[in-house]
């Protein structure tokens, strides 16, 4: 399913496929470990490989796999079981209930690319021509949420009249 709609703007059509259910319902919904199930279209069609263009000549084949995640009463998250220990990250979640997304704030800044590979002089020339991208958060929306199972939005390139997206599918442990 394809959410579009030239009345509504982008983020309306976003809003509009959210889940229903209450700020405190899905803040009492989401505490528990949620384990990665699978991954399929907006029409429930699971997807189990993605290829991606890199430019005319290179291709990259994603078999599909997400972390899992435990999201504590206390108001922390980890990711775990990452395919690189690097990836899993931590910190705080909230929900937002202005913008009904759920915000995780990373303990550690993560960045666009491996800083501490990169030779001093590297780095600070990455800095100096703004080429060094500082992520703190990641938000995401949820499509549905329940005692068992855990939908997230999975947002594809569109071009603002329509909203496409997969879905991210999690079960509780």
């Amino acid at each position: 399913m394809t959410y579009c709609q030239s009345s509504k703007t982008y983020l309306e059509l976003i809003d509009d496929a959210k889940t229903k259910k209450s700020a405190e319902q899905i803040e009492k919904l989401i505490i528990g470990t949620w384990e990665f199930e699978k991954l399929t279209d907006s029409n429930g069609k699971t997807i189990s490989e993605i290829t991606h263009f890199i430019n005319d000549t290179i291709t990259a084949n994603e078999v599909i796999w997400r972390p899992s995640m435990r999201i504590e009463k206390n108001g922390t998250y980890e990711l775990i079981g990452c395919d690189n220990p690097d990836n899993c990250e931590s910190g705080k979640w909230e929900y937002d209930r202005e913008f009904k997304l759920f915000r995780m704030t990373y303990d550690k800044p993560r960045y666009n690319v491996p800083i501490d590979k990169l030779a001093p002089g590297l780095l600070e020339q990455l800095r100096e021509s703004g080429s060094l991208i500082e992520f703190t958060k990641n938000e995401i929306e949820f499509a549905e949420i329940t005692q068992t199972e855990l939908k997230v939005f999975e947002l594809l390139e569109s071009d603002g009249t329509e909203f496409k997206y997969n879905l991210i599918v999690y079960r509780k442990k």
